[in-house]
């Protein structure tokens, strides 16, 4: 095993290139998802399901800039402007002035290259061969052999692939971002888009090995929790819960956060919360399913205003389904750390897709030009969903009444947060949302404790969620 500290610094000023990266932050219409504290007096707007939280196009956030540089625009052979996989200009500092000490020349950093192709060991060993991933199965032979060859390059710290003259930047954003969002062990991986080079938040060795350490510690609890479980069912809602619960969505959009990858949603993060992204909770959901021997990959697309997200699809009992942990831990202005609700746990694409999950796993460059990662498997089945498995779906109002009442007592009397029902049919959904202040008298002349409730109803899946907020 090489180990790169010393370099680092050096190849970091000589390789750097600006990324076009939106980052992940939050599209909803009221900046945020509030709890609502005061009594309702009609249907509040509270959160919607599909106003969290997003991710760009390959991904990842773009990596940090130290210090203002001069630039120069990327050209390929005829002089025509490379963009990155969001469709900006790329550039990269300008080679104006011959190497200074501490510097590396252009032949030093070649020597460099080709040196640690033959020297280079794996970082982190990945708990599924890639080849057996539905997405990369998805590729043709040409893609396959880019893939394996940025996936051994990340691998092993190497930051040049050889052969890629002549490969598009249409395909080198497919292929690449196709890894980037799949491998969620390359937690070191650093987004930015440039043909036939790879970039990285990190090249420490020891370091990222006492990284992954951190990481191994947290996953090795869950696993355990999870391995409990007899059923794949019950070992996803253990991932689930453990991400919605020990995770907080982080809207920052600095580069080399690691707010994309597994190590802030297990070991990082300014507090006992892991500050991450939506990639970031897709990838760990992935990791753990890759470490539990869970079919599982990440989606990647838009919600309805175009900001972009990512989720996962997993297979249960031989069925695809959907799994979105990030919109089942909402924004909160004042967190609240026992909230967790399951709308987005386990659920087919008619519920989601262009209702609250658009343009899945295409990517739109502002070139104009387009292309998808791959077309995803269908997710038809709803036996495992949460509701119709835990019996919460109710065909007619008196039912579905009292489950809401019986909901928002339990929830009240342990100090909870949400209360949930599914029905049946949208006439009982519009009975029951239109008479949310009595449902909220209801529950504060129960439990004194209760100072209001917030509707965050999902009309698309007929989801009566009811927020119960405290004195």
């Amino acid at each position: 095993m090489f180990n790169m500290k010393k370099l680092s610094a050096a190849l970091a000023c000589c390789l750097s290139i600006a990324i076009l990266a939106s980052g992940c932050g939050n599209s909803g219409s009221d900046g945020e998802d509030e709890i609502v504290a005061n009594v309702i007096t009609s249907a509040a707007d509270g959160e919607s399901s599909d106003s969290t939280n997003d991710t760009e196009a390959a991904g990842g956030a773009e990596g940090t800039q130290t210090s203002p540089v001069e630039t120069e625009i990327v050209t390929d052979d005829s002089g025509n402007a490379v963009t990155g996989v969001n469709g900006n200009v790329i550039t990269e500092p300008a080679n104006t002035q011959p190497p200074t000490t501490g510097t590396l020349s252009d032949e030093d950093i070649q020597a460099v290259m080709t040196s640690t192709a033959t020297q280079a060991t794996t970082v982190v060993n990945a708990a599924v061969d890639n080849s057996t991933r539905y997405a990369y199965n998805t590729l043709d032979d040409d893609e396959k052999a880019l893939y394996d060859a940025i996936l051994g390059a990340a691998s092993t710290m190497n930051f040049k692939i050889r052969g890629t003259e002549n490969v598009s930047m249409e395909k080198w954003a497919k292929v690449f971002g196709m890894v980037y969002n799949q491998e969620p062990q390359l937690f070191w991986l650093n987004s930015k888009i440039k043909i036939g080079k790879i970039y990285f938040n990190e090249t420490d060795t020891e370091k990222i090995a006492s990284m992954q350490k951190e990481i191994d510690a947290t996953v090795s609890k869950i696993l355990k929790e999870a391995n409990g479980k007899s059923s794949t069912y019950d070992k996803l809602k253990v991932f689930h819960d453990h991400l919605v619960l020990n995770s907080t969505f982080e809207k920052s959009e600095e580069v080399g956060s690691y707010n994309q990858s597994i190590y802030n949603a297990f070991a990082g993060g300014t507090s006992s919360q892991g500050d991450i992204q939506c990639n970031g909770y897709a990838k760990a959901m992935q990791y753990l399913c890759d470490q539990a021997g869970i079919d599982c990959m990440v989606i990647t697309g838009t919600n309805k205003d175009g900001a972009t997200h990512a989720w996962n699809k997993v297979k249960v009992d031989g069925e695809w389904y959907n799994l979105d942990c990030t919109w089942d831990d909402p924004i909160l202005s004042t967190p609240v750390y026992n909230y967790i609700r399951y709308n987005n746990f386990l659920v087919p694409d008619e519920w989601i897709n262009d209702k609250s999950h658009f343009n899945v796993n295409k990517v739109t460059l502002k070139s104009g030009k387009s292309f998808s990662y791959f077309t995803p498997p269908k997710a038809t089945a709803t036996a495992q969903n949460y509701f119709i498995k835990n019996n919460l779906v109710y065909s007619d109002f008196d039912s579905a009444d009292k489950a809401l009442k019986k909901a928002l007592e339990d929830t009240a009397s342990s100090g909870g947060t949400v209360a949930e029902i599914m029905v049946s049919s949208k006439d009982i959904y519009n009975k029951l949302t239109s008479d949310l202040k009595g449902y909220q008298d209801y529950i504060k002349g129960k439990n004194s404790k209760v100072k209001g409730v917030a509707d965050n109803c999902n009309e698309n899946m007929l989801i009566v969620q009811l927020d119960v907020k405290y004195n």
